[in-house]
């Protein structure tokens, strides 16, 4: 409670300390040219003032001044109604006055007319006063809400700038990681030729290595559809399963109506190829699972996989985090990107995008890429 006071003054210490003065101002004048009051007197009748005062500025004017249309008649009309309400308080403040034997007065008190003209003058006075104050108030507070929307907008055009900054670094990081395709695919036709004739299966692992690599360098650059990406998992799942000689304990799963969106490329290669380098496949009770699906109007994507306990190498999360950059940059505040531990030694991934958002290219898409979680 104290507190409450003690904030209570210091919100309003500034008007407290000019109706002190102006109070104090008026009394040490009208003594002087008349004579001093009860104390009682002024704490009454300044207490109509500034009850006065507050009511004019915080209320009828904003109400009056609201619709300008309707302010032609509501300001004239409540100027007068207050002016009216202000003297007849006055009159009842003094016949109180009187009543208590704090003003000495023989005979009926009454409202004449020089009363009632000292009054309304009285009352002009104040309100001339507070509409002043509250023109000004009303301007210092649009001066606040403009400065506080020019800050917001300056943030936001920072903001839009590190972004920009960030996707422009990554693009850079991206290109310079880049092999140079030509060398590249040359090279592997070179190698397919001189190992199918001996090995059919290890020229199949060639073609199919030269397609990922080939999707992955070309996808940002053409119109791809999430079928593609799918066979170049299902490349992937082939290549692994080859150099492993064993059962993957994967389960791949996707519905066929997913192969005609377009999802932006590389997020659900990426993500197969965490499972192969930060998971463990080699239990068979814990499958490891990648499921595909468009449910409702949602599409939704899921992995599942025992977390390896001896990493092959220590995991940042930036090719998750390269991941839930690109698609926030994509698809703005749509996309629901997460992932985690979960059972203890489950890592799971999970991605919902409202399917409105797939059905044509996400023009905005960008060259970041990374298999490190």
């Amino acid at each position: 409670m104290e507190r409450t006071k003690l904030n209570w003054f210091a919100a309003n210490r500034i008007h407290i300390l000019v109706w002190i003065l102006f109070i104090f101002y008026e009394a040490i004048i009208i003594g002087i040219l008349y004579n001093f009051s009860n104390p009682v007197t002024y704490i009454l009748h300044y207490s109509i003032n500034i009850l006065f005062f507050y009511v004019h500025a915080d209320w009828a004017m904003p109400w009056s001044t609201k619709d300008r249309l309707n302010a032609i008649w509501k300001l004239p009309i409540i100027v007068v109604v207050q002016l009216c309400i202000y003297v007849l308080l006055h009159y009842l403040a003094d016949e109180f006055l009187i009543l208590i034997k704090i003003i000495k007065w023989n005979g009926p008190y009454k409202l004449d007319s020089t009363f009632m003209l000292k009054n309304f003058y009285r009352g002009i006075y104040f309100m001339g006063f507070a509409t002043g104050y509250y023109y000004i108030k009303t301007y210092l507070k649009e001066r606040k809400k403009t400065e506080e929307l020019e800050r917001e907008r300056l943030n936001n055009i920072i903001l839009q700038q590190r972004i920009t900054q960030d996707l422009v670094q990554a693009q850079n990081a991206f290109l310079k990681a880049q092999i140079n395709p030509h060398f590249l695919f040359n090279t592997l036709d070179f190698v397919y030729h001189n190992v199918n004739a001996h090995s059919p299966l290890a020229g199949d692992a060639i073609i199919r290595l030269s397609q990922m690599m080939r999707y992955a360098i070309d996808s940002e650059q053409v119109d791809v559809r999430l079928g593609e990406e799918i066979e170049q998992v299902e490349n992937l799942l082939y290549l692994n399963q080859v150099r492993k000689d064993k059962p993957l304990n994967l389960e791949f799963s996707y519905t066929e109506d997913v192969k005609k969106l377009h999802l932006i490329p590389l997020v659900l290669l990426t993500l197969v190829e965490n499972i192969f380098k930060h998971g463990d496949l080699s239990d068979a009770a814990h499958q490891a699972q990648i499921n595909v699906a468009a449910v409702e109007d949602t599409f939704y994507l899921e992995t599942d996989n025992l977390i390896n306990p001896k990493p092959s190498s220590h995991s940042n999360n930036s090719g998750l985090l390269n991941i839930k950059q690109r698609l926030q940059y994509a698809y703005g505040e749509d996309v629901d990107f997460s992932y985690g531990v979960e059972d203890q030694n489950h890592f799971v991934v999970r991605l919902f995008i409202p399917l409105a958002k797939l059905q044509v290219p996400a023009s905005s898409a960008t060259p970041l890429t990374g298999n490190d979680k």
